[in-house]
């Protein structure tokens, strides 16, 4: 009965693809390109959404790659929509077959799966997709966990770092990201550190602030401090708070504050002004967040400064007392007295 019923939804979506390609309003070419690549993402997303498993999902991904296939055959090469679709559809089978091994590429349904997959390929390749023509070496190499070096690199087996490079030249940054964040998924942490660190140092894939936002959250977690703190040494103050805001949308207050916290630190010591008028403003709100007690902002506001070797750092604190509590923000004169003789401060040329 169930399978029934799947072979109905899968039927209607093809005819709902159809659809979209017959009913499409037409462009200046007389094609209808804009509105069917638009309406197709749009049933494709709702139909994959029903499901919270890869095997159905992926299956709704080979009808919508057939039926795209299909629709596109007389769209011209370099069509923009088709570019876009091309791509996301070729993510989502990257990222579902995460879910499989080797083993079971060569049995059915998977099988099945990605031989349309192939035969749809051969036809879309006037497109030169990166994104697709990706995920078909990948499949030819058995899987996106069977590459021998990327292997080694999960299990931490040393490496040429010439060997290393030429791996990650291979892919797009965006491939290993989703690998990174399947792994954390799975709670496979030692290994999302390994590729998230095989990453980082690399000059193309290392531009992905994804990867250092992994390795810190994860070396956090784990109460590395020393780790921590030499790691985050070599981030910028302007990358540091891309970071902590890219983070919290994945992770709870208590690590974006514990690394903002550690970021500032860093900062303050080195007595660098750059950006710290955004670390400050974002800090203030995660303490407060964390702590609504206006008391203990105050005093954390005075621990931190204790930290501060220029001068100058007072005024972001300054002002984000005054945001933060108003009138009570006239404390901070008792705050800096305080901190301020205890230091060596230096004023920073401007």
């Amino acid at each position: 009965m169930a399978e029934e019923e799947s072979d109905h939804e899968s039927e209607r979506l093809r005819e709902e693809l159809d659809s979209s390609l017959e009913h499409g309003v037409r462009d200046e070419n007389g094609l209808p390109s804009k509105y069917y690549c638009f309406k197709f993402c749009q049933v494709v997303e709702e139909y994959a959404g029903r499901w919270q498993v890869p095997l159905p999902q992926l299956q709704v991904f080979q009808i919508a790659l057939c039926c795209f296939t299909k629709g596109t055959a007389t769209f011209p090469a370099e069509c923009e929509q088709i570019q876009y679709v091309l791509s996301s559809l070729a993510l989502s089978f990257f990222e579902l077959l995460l879910f499989f091994g080797k083993d079971e590429f060569i049995e059915d349904p998977l099988k099945d799966i990605i031989e349309s997959f192939q035969e749809c390929y051969t036809t879309l390749a006037r497109y030169k997709n990166v994104y697709l023509k990706l995920v078909k070496q990948i499949i030819k190499e058995g899987g996106p966990w069977e590459n021998p070096v990327l292997k080694a690199v999960l299990k931490e087996t040393p490496q040429p770092q010439e060997t290393v490079d030429m791996y990650l030249n291979s892919e797009i940054p965006a491939f290993f990201e989703i690998r990174v964040r399947y792994l954390l998924a799975c709670e496979r942490i030692e290994e999302a550190v390994a590729l998230s660190k095989c990453c980082i140092p690399h000059p193309e894939v290392g531009t992905n602030l994804y990867f250092h936002q992994a390795y810190l959250t994860c070396l956090f977690k784990a109460s590395l401090r020393d780790h921590l703190h030499k790691e985050m040494a070599r981030i910028n103050s302007k990358d540091a708070v891309e970071i902590i805001c890219n983070a919290e949308r994945e992770e709870k207050d208590e690590v974006l504050l514990g690394l903002c916290r550690a970021f500032l630190i860093q900062q303050l010591e080195t007595g660098n002004m750059y950006y710290i008028w955004d670390l400050i403003f974002i800090w203030s709100k995660l303490q407060l967040r964390a702590n609504s007690s206006k008391q203990d902002f105050l005093e954390e506001c005075q621990q931190l400064l204790l930290a501060a070797t220029n001068v100058k750092m007072i005024f972001p604190f300054m002002k984000a007392i005054e945001t933060e509590l108003g009138d009570e923000g006239l404390q901070m004169k008792k705050v800096s007295d305080r901190a301020m003789p205890s230091q060596d401060w230096r004023c920073c040329a401007p």
